[in-house]
């Protein structure tokens, strides 16, 4: 029978655990795409509360709620998938990491479209 694996708070935080997590997240397409999607889904949610006068506390409530399977859901998958057992305290570091790491990205897609030229453009 296999061993059981469990990443404690010591290892994690001594440990470059936080960047091969956030790395076998990238390496997935599949689970990346769900990554980016929650974050992209955070993002119209946080822009809707804005508009109507809520705070960061009506932006997480309403998050879950929208989104199947949660970003939470999805990092205790991954990370039990590479450790065996995620400790609940570790949830949200991994979670805000990966959240993190797929506003970069999309940032830098968007920074790249705005900064081409439409190619109909006729302005050349």
């Amino acid at each position: 029978m296999g061993e059981i694996r469990h990443l404690s708070s010591t290892e994690f935080s001594k440990g470059r655990n936080l960047e091969r997590i956030v790395a076998a997240a990238r390496a997935d397409a599949g689970f990346w795409l769900m990554v980016k999607e929650r974050e992209t889904e955070r993002q119209a949610i946080r822009a809707e509360v804005g508009r109507e006068g809520g705070g960061e506390n009506a932006i997480d409530r309403s998050a879950p709620a929208r989104l199947t399977p949660t970003i939470t859901e999805l990092v205790d998958d991954l990370v039990s998938r590479m450790f065996g057992i995620c400790p609940p305290e570790l949830l949200m570091t991994v979670q805000q990491a990966l959240l993190d790491a797929a506003k970069g990205e999309l940032r830098a897609v968007q920074a790249t479209i705005h900064s081409k030229p439409a190619e109909n453009d006729d302005r050349n």
